[in-house]
């Protein structure tokens, strides 16, 4: 049996490390397995950790890309509806989405699978449909409900602006097109090319911007830190402050000065930055490791961290029992921060408040405040991340008896 896993859009290691359980049970079971992943580099996270070397059975290739562009203006553009951000990397132009549907349809026919899987890659289920049995994973932002006009992201939002609700008309309409030239029928909805014949959202409900929408039920997130135990706040380092940030955040250089400036004890680990870059920019109040730091035994250890408000990170944190400070990157991350801000625990950057004194003064504040200690700590004893197994055998069985079928 063959299996291509397909990842188009999205940033970071979270769509590839949610193939990576499946690929493992598959490739043990003597599975070809065929990735074609937006960015090759991270197939990496297919490595078998034992010999170092790619899971038997498994190879990567390169998926088809859009040229979306790299402007930090971008991230400027309001998004109140998942459609708003398909419009911002390209999804309004149906000759570009007839072209990529044929190169998808092109691997398809190249790779001859028995079942496709899909994360975040709407044109591999368009491409696919109809044609080879498709499942869709993904988390709950990047999945939107099927069968209906998409609903606000932000979970406070009860209507859309008028902007929203046409950008979902014209993508619907550029997907339609491009289907049309292709002799494929339309889709009833635009939300209907996030998901596979079958779909399945990993995600807790606490953080799930859909949930009051979802029909069924989400499943345990198999991607998430476990075995991570709070320790009391008198066991914690005195002014203990993780810092975790992308090099590309805009606010890494000042966090990191912040840090330095508030005289607490700072670690940091800041992706994508070079050993000699994280040598050069360690100082007196804030040392910089070379490589990522285990969240089981860091995040319990100190009183604050500090990161952009990605789901694994918070939810790390929170299981830690340690009070977090998010500096948002892009809507996802705000919507987590500002549900996890219910908990007590945590504490989102508030708009305007981007200057390192600023930054300083509340990394200070909070690394030495009792009471969000205190509700960070009750908090972690409310989280329950579920069965993660089921949640990965339920996945692996639809996915034999389909390529069975």
């Amino acid at each position: 049996m063959r299996i291509l896993f397909g990842w188009e859009f999205g940033a970071g290691l979270g769509h590839v490390t949610r193939f990576r359980p499946i690929a493992e049970r598959l490739s043990a079971e003597g599975w070809e397995i065929v990735c074609a992943l937006q960015e090759i580099e991270r197939g990496d996270a297919l490595i078998d950790r034992t010999t170092g070397r790619r899971l038997p059975g498994v190879s990567v290739i390169q998926a088809p890309r859009w040229n979306i562009p790299n402007d930090p203006k971008i991230r400027q553009i309001p998004t109140h509806n998942f459609a708003d951000v398909l419009r911002i990397i390209g999804y309004g132009n149906a000759e570009a989405l007839r072209h990529r549907i044929s190169a998808w349809r092109d691997l398809i026919s190249v790779v001859k699978p028995d079942v496709v899987v899909g994360d975040f890659s709407p044109t591999l289920n368009l491409a696919a449909r109809g044609r080879v049995p498709r499942i869709g994973v993904g988390n709950g932002y990047t999945t939107p409900p099927a069968g209906r006009a998409m609903p606000p992201i932000r979970p406070w939002q009860t209507a859309l602006q008028d902007f929203s609700i046409e950008n979902e008309r014209a993508l619907h309409q550029a997907v339609n097109t491009a289907l049309g030239v292709l002799g494929d029928p339309g889709v009833d909805y635009l939300a209907d090319v996030l998901h596979g014949d079958e779909t399945f959202v990993f995600t807790l409900p606490l953080v799930d911007p859909y949930a009051a929408y979802r029909p069924a039920p989400t499943l345990p997130p198999f991607n998430m830190p476990r075995n991570i135990t709070p320790r009391p706040v008198a066991e914690r380092r005195a002014r203990g402050v993780f810092l975790y940030l992308p090099r590309t955040h805009k606010l890494t250089a000042t966090a990191a000065k912040a840090v330095k400036a508030a005289k607490v004890a700072g670690e940091a680990y800041i992706s994508d930055l070079s050993p000699d870059g994280a040598r050069k920019e360690s100082g007196p109040g804030l040392k910089i490791h070379t490589t990522p730091q285990d969240f089981a035994t860091m995040l319990p250890s100190v009183r604050l961290v500090v990161h952009h408000g990605g789901l694994s990170t918070a939810v790390a944190a929170l299981l830690a029992g340690t009070p977090q400070f998010i500096l948002p990157w892009n809507l996802e991350h705000a919507v987590t921060a500002r549900r996890l801000e219910e908990t007590g625990g945590t504490v989102a950057l508030a708009t305007g408040r981007e200057d390192e004194a600023s930054l300083r003064n509340a990394i200070s504040r909070l690394c030495a405040d009792e009471g969000i200690a205190e509700r960070a700590m009750t908090a972690a004893g409310s989280v329950d991340l579920g069965d993660p197994e089921a949640g990965i055998e339920t996945v692996l069985q639809r996915i034999k008896t389909l390529a069975s079928g």
